[in-house]
């Protein structure tokens, strides 16, 4: 059963002007530790990141229909398994309340723009 679906689009040049602005700084509050680690290998790091900021964007809205308060991007991290596709981790506290349910995510990116659709299923 699906019960709620989340979407998000953003410009790469946004995040890649926030970068400039603010730094690790703005990176630390968006990325978890294991997102970190992925993202110090890429050498496309403003579009990486864009990936990543769509992706939990979309998966906060998914769980929005939930929750009754908003999930925090750390609260969210957008991992890969061993062939690259994404999938979600999330925090203790986020995680135990959506009991048997999970969520699905996939990212694309393109020159200008990254894109994500989370969907959140169960029983």
């Amino acid at each position: 059963m699906i019960y709620s679906v989340g979407i998000d689009l953003i410009e790469c040049e946004r995040i890649k002007r926030a970068l400039t602005k603010w730094g690790d700084n703005f990176v630390e509050r968006v990325l978890g530790e294991e997102e970190l680690a992925l993202y110090k290998e890429r050498n496309d790091k403003a579009q990486f990141l864009a990936g990543r900021f769509a992706a939990k964007e979309a998966v906060i809205k998914t769980l929005g229909a939930l929750l009754d308060t908003r999930v925090h991007l750390n609260d969210v991290e957008v991992l890969s398994d061993l062939y690259g596709k994404p999938y979600v981790h999330l925090s203790d506290d986020v995680r135990e309340k959506l009991l048997d349910k999970e969520i699905k995510v996939s990212i694309t990116h393109e020159r200008r723009l990254a894109a994500a659709v989370a969907v959140l299923t169960g029983e």
